[in-house]
C-alpha cells in the first residue's frame, strides 16, 4: 500500500514538473528557448502528429510522436504551465484541465500529465475526456514498451523519466528494490533490479535514458 501511495505521489510530481530524468549528464533545455531555423520543420512535424493522435488517427505511430518531441532542439515552455500546476495544486480541476489541454499541445508525450488530466476529468465527471486521456497514456506506454524488452543494454527501453521506469516495472508485476547508473557507449542508462512479485524471484530491466528516440524508433519491436 505504501509503494503505490508513493508511485502515486510520484506520478503527480514528474507530470508537473516535466521530464527530468536523475542523471546529470542529460541535456537540459532553457525554459526560455524559442523554436527558430531549421527546428521549424521539426516541430511543424510534431505537431501534424498529434494534430492526427487528436483526431483519432489509429496510423499515428506513438515511438515516432515521442522521437519528434525529443527531437526538438529547443522546445517551448508552455506559459499556461505554472498556472496548471497551481490549479492542480488547488484542486481545482476544471481549471487544471482547461490549461493541461493547452500544455499537451507542448507536451503531448508526456504520460504523466495525460494520466492526472484524465483523473481530473474524472474528478468533474466527464467520463468521456477521461477516457480519451488514459488511452492516450496507454499508447504512450506502449510505445515505449514497443522500443525493446529491457532484458540488456543493447535491448533496453527507451523511457523519458525516471517515474517511466518504476511504472514499467509495476506494468510487469515487479517490485523495485533498486537502481544502477550505467554508461556504455556514450549512452546512459538505467538498471532497475527487484523483485516478482507472483514468485518472488529477482529481476531487472534496463532502460535507455539517453531521450534518442530517433534510434530507438530503428530498433523497436
Amino acid at each position: 500500500m505504501h509503494f503505490r501511495r508513493t508511485l502515486t505521489m510520484m506520478i503527480l510530481s514528474f507530470a508537473l514538473t516535466g521530464h527530468y530524468l536523475s542523471q546529470p549528464s542529460i541535456r537540459r533545455h532553457s525554459s526560455a528557448a524559442s523554436i527558430t531555423g531549421q527546428n521549424n520543420d521539426v516541430f511543424s512535424r510534431y505537431k501534424g502528429l498529434v494534430d492526427r493522435a487528436k483526431v483519432g488517427d489509429p496510423t499515428v505511430d506513438f515511438v515516432d510522436l515521442i522521437a519528434a518531441y525529443w527531437d526538438i532542439e529547443k522546445r517551448p515552455i508552455a506559459s499556461e504551465r505554472p498556472a496548471m500546476v497551481q490549479a492542480f495544486n488547488d484542486k481545482d480541476y476544471q481549471r487544471a484541465v482547461d490549461l493541461a489541454e493547452k500544455v499537451l499541445d507542448r507536451e503531448f508525450g508526456n504520460r504523466n500529465l495525460h494520466t492526472v488530466t484524465a483523473n481530473a476529468y474524472r474528478e468533474l465527471g466527464d467520463a468521456l475526456k477521461e477516457t480519451v486521456h488514459r488511452n492516450w497514456a496507454e499508447q504512450i506506454l506502449n510505445a515505449m514498451l514497443s522500443t525493446g524488452d529491457g532484458k540488456t543494454l543493447q535491448t533496453a527501453f527507451c523511457v523519458q523519466s525516471v517515474n517511466d521506469e518504476y511504472q514499467i516495472m509495476s506494468h510487469f508485476g515487479y517490485k523495485t528494490t533498486g537502481q544502477a547508473y550505467i554508461v556504455s557507449g556514450q549512452i546512459d542508462y538505467d538498471r532497475l533490479d527487484g523483485t516478482e512479485e507472483k514468485t518472488g524471484n529477482a529481476v531487472s530491466l534496463y532502460f535507455d535514458i539517453s531521450r534518442h528516440f530517433s534510434r530507438c524508433v530503428k530498433n523497436k519491436k
